[in-house]
């Protein structure tokens, strides 16, 4: 038998999370472990411009047929100025782009072109980073190197370590580094500490891989994209794996792209071709509809400032809800600092708990994390920040 040797495995952490939820029927209990974002009701908006585009879309189309093998033109052109703002037209001879299907098909369309490119050379990925990031890059056939990022019981970077780690670095080796709204951590460098981190990529001759999976959702589109923005000011070449996900809410449509600034202009064909060749051998062709929204929004006046005034009030009302948590925990524990928890961004946070304490909460207060406590912050709301800062209170450090 061809299968019968086949064991079932684990069930994605997360996912499995999900369906534990569900299951449970206790009245009170609190999910914060897919990280979608949501609203005070616990639901995922489709966002206004986003229904208003796909409307017109829908009148207006003629055909399913095949999208280019690079993707929707027009969707590639705006992803290109949202990323790089004004650097967009001085860099678009430099700048190789493909549409993929979600931010998870750029990571992997990154790394496999980087091994292509660069076989047997290591990634490096910090210590922690979104879980699926050595999925993608192991699938390839890239082996992970760690640096060090954030220490979830002291709630800070650890910048001096992941430098010096950085600086060991062989030459040309890859560097994810998530460019806004760390998953899972929620810190991010400053300006002056990204300065310093892109000193020792371009020192030693490093290749960013960014992973911009938030854009808008921590302060805002130029401030979420400022280190990628700094990266291709002064470095020859990287990648940016970008998502529609979360800012356009299309988790469903898979919708993403590639972006590769590359030394030389003669190099962009090049890097397209072989983008299009390893596409076409992973998925072929990436969805079309979602872009084909995207495409829209970014292309009328008035759907692009719908949005952003959208998703300016997300990013508003997460850090409302980092403020409440942090207000609701000192309230119970004077002595206790929480600062970090409104200086954050984003989605995410880790609050230091162990395994064993979230299992705890899980099980006896159906409080719902993942086992390295990162919550989403997006599951919390005005009704479960009380009894949420009345269990964690106590366990917090």
């Amino acid at each position: 038998m061809t299968f019968g040797s086949l064991q079932a495995v684990p069930p994605d952490p997360i996912l499995g999370l999900m369906e534990a939820f569900s299951g449970d029927p206790a009245e009170g209990k609190i999910d914060l472990t897919v990280g979608v974002y949501r609203d005070d009701s616990g639901c995922t908006p489709l966002m206004r411009a986003v229904a208003d585009a796909e409307r017109g879309l829908l009148a207006a189309q003629a055909t399913k047929a095949y999208l280019p093998p690079v993707g929707v033109a027009g969707f590639l052109d705006g992803v290109r100025s949202l990323v790089l703002g004004p650097l967009a037209e001085t860099l678009e001879s430099r700048t190789a782009a493909i549409q993929t299907p979600g931010g998870c098909g750029a990571l992997r369309l990154a790394a496999e072109l980087f091994g292509r490119a660069e076989p047997g050379r290591k990634v490096y990925l910090g210590e922690p980073t979104w879980g699926n990031h050595s999925a993608l890059m192991t699938g390839a056939g890239l082996t992970i190197e760690e640096y060090p990022y954030y220490d979830p019981k002291a709630h800070r970077l650890r910048l001096d370590g992941m430098l010096e780690r950085l600086r060991g670095a062989p030459e040309r080796s890859l560097v994810v580094l998530q460019a806004s709204c760390h998953n899972p951590s929620g810190a991010d460098p400053d300006p002056a500490a990204w300065a310093e981190v892109l000193d020792v990529v371009e020192e030693r001759a490093l290749l960013p891989l960014f992973d911009l999976a938030y854009l808008g959702l921590g302060a805002d589109i130029e401030a979420d994209s400022l280190a990628v923005r700094c990266a291709a000011e002064r470095l020859p070449e990287m990648l940016v794996a970008v998502s529609c996900s979360k800012n356009f809410g299309l988790y469903r449509e898979r919708t993403g792209a590639l972006l590769v600034l590359a030394a030389e202009p003669a190099h962009r064909a090049g890097l397209e071709s072989n983008l299009e060749q390893i596409a076409r051998s992973v998925y072929s062709m990436a969805p079309a509809h979602g872009a084909l929204i995207v495409e829209r929004v970014l292309g009328d006046a008035a759907l692009r400032e719908s949005w952003r005034e959208e998703l300016a009030a997300m990013a508003a009302r997460l850090a409302h809800l980092r403020s409440e948590f942090a207000n609701a925990l000192s309230a119970l524990r004077p002595e206790l600092d929480t600062t970090w928890l409104a200086r954050q961004r984003g989605m995410f946070s880790l609050l230091g708990l162990d395994a064993a304490r979230v299992r705890a909460l899980r099980e006896e207060r159906h409080i719902y994390m993942v086992d390295d406590s990162r919550i989403n912050v997006a599951g919390l709301s005005p009704s479960n920040i009380p009894p949420l800062a009345e269990a964690l209170a106590p366990l917090l450090g």
